[in-house]
């Protein structure tokens, strides 16, 4: 008679970090590998706080022993007895109840955290902010970060993703709770920058990480997925990812709706981001703002250094040190 298993006895990868760092690309890569079974969407959500300010239809329930995580494994149903369950979620990164639920539910899973150069990050984020109406149109640059510096400065509560980006590109004050949590050997680190100069190299160092066959991307086609665009409607763009957001969660258990409505989308969405989206121009930035993040962010590039044991790719602190 086999004996029925739980959530603890299988293996997971779990893409934990950070946002407008290429998760969705990674995600797509990992998800195409035949030894892995993917979330049936990216973002679960799943071990983030109740009150973490995203919505999710399964969510850690601290009501129920255990949090009800076997509720985690209705996401992976075509999964085969040997594949390795992945999902990613960013926002585990910051969320300290996040690392502790995974931590406690799930004692073999192995994390990725992939990296972007903080300043640039930020400019993705100001570029995403204003893509889905968090942000006017007319906002600089330069305006967005003096925001971003007084809220900081004043020490206000928010729970908006676009106004927490400052201080959420330190990343090493985050990272060091996981690595302490899970031992270095369960944390992996991948840099954006390498992912899109050198992904058949970087996914390689990740397929060694996760235990799977690294050939598989020997000729592999990597596209660029979820890149941030500017928008000629920005309320239309919000309300087309809410949707497609909660249809997703909705189907993501009925492969009969779920998998003809993404054939769907894969055909529509570009006809429709040809519509909406328009020539991006270059986000401005003044020499003192550079100088003011770079003052910001260099203790923890140098703090993420000494964390993970080798060199930064990021040419600001190269130029700069």
């Amino acid at each position: 008679m086999a004996l029925t298993k739980n959530a603890r006895d299988y293996r997971y990868l779990i893409i934990g970090g950070t946002t407008k760092a290429a998760t969705t690309s990674l995600f797509v890569y990992l998800a195409d590998h035949p030894s892995i079974c993917a979330a049936t969407y990216k973002e679960t959500r799943f071990f983030l706080s109740s009150d973490y300010p995203l919505p999710s239809k399964y969510r850690y329930r601290e009501d129920q022993q255990g949090g009800d995580v076997e509720a985690y494994n209705l996401l992976f149903p075509d999964v085969d007895g040997t594949q390795l369950r992945m999902e990613s979620t960013p926002d585990y990164l910051y969320c300290n109840a996040a690392r502790e639920r995974i931590a406690i539910s799930l004692p073999d899973a192995k994390l990725v955290f992939s990296l972007r150069e903080p300043i640039s990050r930020l400019i993705s984020w100001y570029r995403f902010a204003k893509q889905i109406g968090k942000l006017p149109q007319t906002l600089s640059f330069d305006a967005y970060v003096e925001l971003l510096f007084a809220t900081m400065n004043r020490h206000e509560e928010t729970e908006e993703q676009h106004l927490q980006t400052l201080q959420q590109g330190c990343y090493t004050i985050y990272l060091e709770h996981y690595f302490n949590r899970f031992g270095p050997e369960r944390v992996h680190i991948l840099f954006y920058e390498e992912l899109a100069a050198q992904p058949a190299d970087t996914m390689t160092k990740l397929c060694d990480f996760a235990g799977i066959d690294a050939g598989f991307y020997g000729d592999y086609g990597f596209k660029v997925t979820n890149r941030t665009q500017q928008m000629r409607n920005s309320e239309l763009h919000r309300k087309y990812r809410d949707f497609r957001f909660r249809l997703r969660q909705w189907t993501h258990d009925k492969p009969i709706i779920h998998v003809p409505l993404r054939s769907i989308r894969r055909t529509i969405e570009p006809l429709y981001l040809r519509l909406n989206a328009q020539t991006d121009e270059k986000t401005q930035v003044s020499e003192e703002t550079r100088h003011r993040l770079i003052d910001y962010y260099t203790s923890d590039v140098q703090a993420l250094g000494e964390l993970i044991g080798k060199s930064i790719p990021w040419k600001t602190w190269e130029k700069s040190s």
